[in-house]
This record gives C-alpha cells, structure tokens and sequence, in this order.
C-alpha cells in the first residue's frame, strides 16, 4: 500500500495472516490478490483497478498506458476486457492441483478454452506493433504480460508424450512477436519477468506439477484397441457418442443387450483405481450416459453397470470402460 509520504510498501498478505484471514478479508472480502491500501486507509482490489490508480496518481512519473485515438483505445479496453473475463477466470488450469478451474471441471476442456481465447486476442493484435495496440504501450500490455509469463512457463509442461512445443503455434505470431518485444526492449516487463519466472522456478523445484494431470501425472501406458475404435481405424457398432464419449456394442456379448461406455480421452484412467479429482467430471458422465443407454435399450427393465479393475477382474482392456449389460 501506500505509506503517508506516498511511497509504496510492498508486503505479504501474510502480513494479515494470509489470504483468508479476517484481517485480510476486512479490506478484501473476496480473499484474493492483490490489495492495495491507500495513505486514507481506503483499500482497493483487482488488477486493474490497481493498475489504473497508481497510472493515475502518478501520472507525471510514467506513461499513460492510454493510447491517443479513439479506435486504439476501444481496442486496449476490449483485450482487457477479454483477458480479465475469459483468461484469468480459467488460467489455474495451469497451476491449481484440483478442479474446478472456472467454470470447468475438466482441466484438458480448460486448456483448450485458455488455447482458444488466446487466439481470439491474438487476432485483434496490431499488425503493426510492437505493443498489443500499435506504437504506445497501453493498459492491455500490462493486463496481459503477467500472464503470457506464466503460460510461457507452464503450457510447455502440458504437452504430452510424441508433442512437439511451438510457441507461435501456441500464441500466433503477432503475440510471439510482441512478447520478444516486451522481454527485450521493456525494462519494466523485463523486471515482471524476473519476478514471476523466479517465483515460478520455485515452484519447479518443490514439484508443484509433479502430481498435477497431464503436467507431472501424464498418461504413459500403451494404446489400446479403444484408440482404434475412438479413431474410427476399427469399425465398431456405435450406440452413442459425445465430445467426452463413445458407447458401442460388445463384440463378445455375455447378454442380449451389451454395451461398453469408454472415454475419449483416457488420461491415465487405465484402470479405476487411478482416478484422481481431476476425473470427477468424465466419471459422473460416464455413469449418466450409461443410464441413459440403458433405459433406451431396456425401457423399464433392469441392467448391470459393471467396471472390471484389474486383471485379476477380468479387464482385458486398460482404458476405462463401463459395461451396461
């Protein structure tokens, strides 16, 4: 915050006793970085609102972060507005060691929600550069910057076994070009990512991902002859299918009605008793699509739900799977 003379005093919310302390919670109910407290003693949050403070209480010592036309502005308020929304709302996918991850409970849906509104921000970058906007650097350079360090960080650690990370693949080119900018010729950016990737190296060295899905924990056992059915390379008699899941018929029926639920994804569900919190969302789905299948093909008559879990269980096949029989 700010101290009487107006200089700033940098301290850990541990100061108050941490996040969720009453101490802390007094000046920000939402128990959330950062916090702010003014010379009044009045407290402010958010980023942005922070952000544009301290632009303009100290107008005389930096830029304006405003570009000068109409149509620049409109344009440094919309990514903003995206990133602050759409991004920061889902981007503990990252980092956070169990769902939900906004309105997500699946981490992998999350990242390819993070991978596509990156995309759609990187669309309405300036062709022209070098900052998001064009020649000034505005409000959406400095919304913006914090996070690409940590998704510069972090999505190379989601790339799975035989993927290959490409940055512009990843961001696009206007934003590859930008961040080189922002890392090599902004000494304050440069000074952000010194802190950030320090705190952020930290957390490598205490394995912060080490137990995190598709991150530390990735899937590393062998395909099965579900991947060739999902992939359409076997033909199979398909029931049912979904974004998250196929349903098809037994090809080795123990009943008139037999049919196996699987996955799309396994993500390290070879077996049952691999799953973690991060598959709550593909389990519970699982089990209504199994209901579902099942009235359809029996209407009011019974059925089984059966997991076999391990071979001594008679699986023969290490992809998840439910029997409906």
């Amino acid at each position: 915050g700010l101290d009487g003379s107006g200089a700033f005093a940098i301290e850990s919310p541990s100061s108050l006793g941490g996040l969720k302390a009453d101490g802390y919670k007094a000046l920000n109910p939402q128990g959330l970085m950062p916090l702010m407290q003014l010379s009044s003693g009045q407290a402010i949050y958010e980023s942005d609102t922070i952000a544009r403070y301290v632009i303009d209480a100290f107008s005389d010592a930096s830029p304006s972060f405003t570009p000068s036309t109409p149509d620049a502005r409109a344009l440094d308020n919309l990514i903003v507005r995206l990133h602050d929304v759409y991004l920061v709302a889902i981007q503990a996918c990252m980092y956070k060691a169990t769902p939900p991850f906004g309105k997500f409970q699946s981490r992998w849906e999350a990242l390819a929600e993070l991978k596509k509104q990156v995309r759609i921000i990187h669309d309405l970058v300036s062709e022209e550069g070098p900052y998001l906007t064009g020649a000034e650097i505005a409000h959406s350079d400095a919304a913006l910057f914090p996070t690409m360090v940590f998704m510069q960080h972090m999505l190379p650690k989601y790339m799975q076994p035989g993927w290959e990370w490409k940055e512009e693949e990843a961001f696009g080119p206007k934003l590859v070009r930008w961040w080189k900018h922002m890392t090599g010729s902004v000494p304050a950016a440069q000074r952000v990512f010194e802190e950030i990737e320090g705190a952020l190296k930290g957390w490598d060295e205490k394995g912060r991902w080490d137990t995190i899905l598709h991150a530390g924990r990735k899937d590393a056992a062998e395909a099965t002859i579900f991947d060739k059915i999902i992939s359409k390379e076997i033909p199979s008699e398909v029931v049912y299918e979904d974004e998250r899941c196929l349903v098809f018929k037994d090809i080795n029926p123990v009943a008139p009605v037999h049919m196996l639920v699987i996955p799309k994804r396994r993500e390290g569900l070879t077996q049952l008793r691999h799953s973690v919190q991060d598959h709550d969302y593909i389990l519970g789905h699982l089990l209504r699509v199994a209901s579902e299948q099942g009235k359809a093909a029996l209407g009011e008559n019974g059925y089984r739900v059966v997991i076999n879990d391990g071979a001594d269980a008679a699986q023969s096949v290490f992809h998840l799977h439910l029997h409906v029989i």
